[in-house]
Order: structure tokens, then sequence, then C-alpha cells
């Protein structure tokens, strides 16, 4: 998406994204038979990834403190990961995909995760909500915990080498060329965040050494040699903190917890979450990047979809995978969104964000001599998530079916013909950032 659509659109997406809505249930078509589900979710709720010395010195407060440490997932995420999988159970077991009552068949239901503590356990929570009383369960991720898995952390190679100068052009060329600009076309979510993090207009920070909020700097690029790019200045500050806050409305946290209850309710948190869709879209979205550090996670879903036997860690004998879970950050989401152009919307939530616990859902149906992929979004609702909210048919999180442009002439049914799919997929993919030997 063009930054400056972005910036046109923020209002309308507040009030879309707040508005009361059912969730759009998609039935299995008549005559349609599901044979296969990949999921791409994000890790549950989580504490922040910095410390909180670390982030005392940038606000006027002291930070609420976490049962957990910096990044780990937390109970409430584990119990929230729990009642997704306990959904999906209820949901893939009423289409006749996975067993609904009985344990799985040996490798049948499986989850890949990253090597993070906070998408190994919310894997591990995702497969026990599914079947609380099974053992037969496949949880597996990268043995070795001192190098980046590759599918969701890929790494500069020779033939795809992540060049910071031309990852930083990439982006300015969506920004009109100047991130100045893109600062004032933000300047109200980037005030609003100032005074949250520093109301009347205080320098003082809660820890010494630091300097309350970004206002008045400039936002400037960063990157580093392991592809890695972010913001740095009011953006970036605006960027992080919008996304602690929206852990701490997820955790349940008291309102005069969540951002020191300084925000008016859930349409203030959602403007401040702009300028964190905003830094996804750039930093993640932008197409070279996604290209870069999604290929490797859609071809894997693709062909895993296809067949079932390419799931990352399945035995090499045995059943094909039928329920599969990659569990990783929203970060992957966001490339293989963008690598399809796909963009969803569950009530409460901001169009296309990737929220926690949420899944990006490939689904394989056969219907006669034919195979469709039909393409989903299912997420809790933030007030699902605060209050731990049990899920059921009568009450199920927010479900969405998500269009692929590239198929709309071929669509049936919200689905496209999986050979078309194929070929889609295949055309977004950067052949030269495929890691071989996909794990």
């Amino acid at each position: 998406m063009n930054v400056r659509v972005l910036v046109a659109t923020i209002a309308a997406v507040l009030l879309a994204g707040l508005m009361p809505a059912a969730a759009q249930l998609e039935p299995t078509p008549p005559g349609w038979q599901i044979e296969r589900a990949i999921l791409l979710s994000r890790h549950g709720v989580r504490a922040p990834t910095q410390s909180n010395a670390e982030l005392d010195k940038l606000t006027a407060s002291a930070w609420p403190t976490w049962p957990v440490a910096p990044g780990f997932l937390s109970p409430q995420g584990d119990v929230l990961m729990r009642e997704m999988g306990s959904y999906y159970r209820l949901l893939y077991g009423g289409r006749g995909l996975v067993q609904a009552d009985d344990c799985p068949a040996a490798g049948t239901v499986a989850a890949w995760t990253d090597i993070d503590e906070r998408t190994r356990v919310s894997g591990a929570a995702l497969l026990a909500g599914m079947y609380p009383r099974c053992a037969n369960l496949s949880l597996r991720n990268q043995a070795n915990f001192n190098v980046p898995d590759p599918l969701f952390h890929p790494q500069p190679t020779a033939s795809c080498p992540m060049d910071p100068a031309a990852t930083r052009q990439a982006i300015l060329a969506r920004t009109g060329g100047s991130l100045a600009t893109l600062q004032r076309d933000y300047a109200t979510p980037l005030k609003m965040m100032q005074t949250v993090l520093c109301p009347n207009d205080t320098t003082a920070t809660a820890a010494a050494g630091g300097t309350c909020g970004e206002a008045g700097k400039p936002t400037t690029i960063e990157t580093d040699a392991n592809g890695r790019t972010w913001f740095k200045g009011p953006l970036g500050l605006g960027s992080t903190a919008s996304e602690a806050f929206l852990m701490q409305a997820a955790q349940g946290m008291p309102k005069d917890q969540v951002a020191w209850g300084r925000l008016a309710g859930d349409a203030s948190l959602m403007e401040l979450l702009t300028l964190h869709l905003l830094d996804m879209d750039l930093t993640e979205k932008t197409p070279a990047i996604a290209r870069q550090h999604g290929s490797n996670m859609l071809s894997l879903i693709a062909t895993t979809l296809e067949s079932g036997y390419k799931f990352p860690g399945a035995q090499p004998v045995g059943q094909p995978v039928r329920f599969g879970v990659l569990v990783g950050h929203e970060t992957n989401i966001y490339n293989v969104a963008s690598l399809l152009d796909l963009t969803w919307q569950v009530p409460g939530f901001l169009a296309g964000q990737a929220s926690p616990g949420g899944a990006l859902a490939f689904e394989l149906f056969r219907a006669g001599s034919q195979r469709f992929v039909r393409i989903a979004y299912y997420a809790q609702t933030l007030d699902e998530l605060r209050h731990r909210t049990r899920l059921t048919y009568r009450d199920p999180p927010g479900m969405k079916v998500v269009d692929l442009p590239a198929c709309k002439a071929q669509s049936q049914q919200h689905a496209c013909p999986l050979e078309r799919f194929l070929e889609i997929t295949k055309a977004a993919l950067e052949p030269q950032c495929l890691t071989a030997g996909n794990p």
C-alpha cells in the first residue's frame, strides 16, 4: 500500500475496525471436502521484548511489571493460545479434517515453531488446547538455538545479500523520499504518543540517564548485518510503545495500568497502533523486503499444502500432515501478506493487523476432481483476549475469509484453484532467497 494512501485512510480504518461486527464463519461449501489446513500463527501475548530498565529511560512513569522475563509468553498468553487450540479442534473437527474427540493419527496434527521461548510455548499451548489428553502430537523446532531458524528469520547470503543501502532506498521510495514528511503526516498519533509517554511536557524519566520521549528528533532507518531493519526516533518509539500497550490490554491489565491510564479507550489505543502498523508496512511489507524475508515461508506453505509431506520436522514416512501450524511472529505474517497482497480485519483491530495469537490459514478443499485453496484469518478480538473468553460456535473468534486478488478471475466460493494458487505463489517468490533444504 502506498504510504500516502495509508495516511489518508486512518480515520476510516479506525472507525471500521472498532465497529461491532459478527464473526464471519465460513462453512464448507456444499459438496466440498477439506483435505488440509496450514496455519501461519503469531505467538500469543508476551511481555515487552525490552526490559523495564530500558523502557523506563524513555518515559516519565515506570512500566508495569510482568510475571515473566522480557519477550516471554505470559500465563495469559498461554491460556489464550490453548483456547485457540480448543476452537481449532471444534472448527476443523466439525469440518471433518481432524479428530474432534479421539487423539489424531501420529503426525497428522503438527506444529513447527521458531526457537524463541514465546513461539515454542505458544505452539505447545495450541496443541495442548486441541488435544489436552493426547501425547502423540508433533511439536518441533530447530535444534540449534544459537543461529536463527531461516524459515522465520532468513539471513543474507551471496545470492540474497539484503543490502542495507538498497533496503533504505526501497523504503524511502514508498515514502516519497522523505521520512520527515512521513513524520508530519503522522503528527496526530505521534503527538498523542508523546503526551502518553511524557505528560505535561516533562523531560524527566522514570530511570536516570534517559530523555523522555523522542519529540523533535528525526526518524532514521537502521539496519544490521543480518538483514534486520527498524526505525529509530519518534516513529520507532511510537511503534514499540503502542505494541507494548496492546500487549498490556490483551494481558487483561487494569485500565489504569494500560498506558498508565492515559488513553481514552480502545479507539485511542488503535490510533496509536497506526504507528506500529506503519512500521510493519514499511519494514516488512515493502515488496523487496517481503520477497527476501518471506519467500522461504510462502514456498514451504505452498509445497506442504499441495502434498502434506513437506511440513518441517515431519517424519519421511507415515501419513501426511492434515493440520499444521507454523508458529512465528507478526513479521512472518506481514511478509506473506505482502507477497500475496492479502488483507483482513477482525472486530476491534486495524485492517491487516496481525494480532497476538492470530493466524493466517491456508485451507485445501476438494470439489469433485478439483482442488481449491481458501485463505482465512482467525484471531481473538481484543475483548476476547483481555477477558479470556471461552470460544465456541456461538462465541467464535474473529474469522474472515481473505480473498487472493491475483486469483479474482478464477475464484470460486472465495477459493482459488490449487494450480492457479501455486502459479501465483511461485511468481511471488524470490528464487535467489530460497534456502535449500527448508527445515
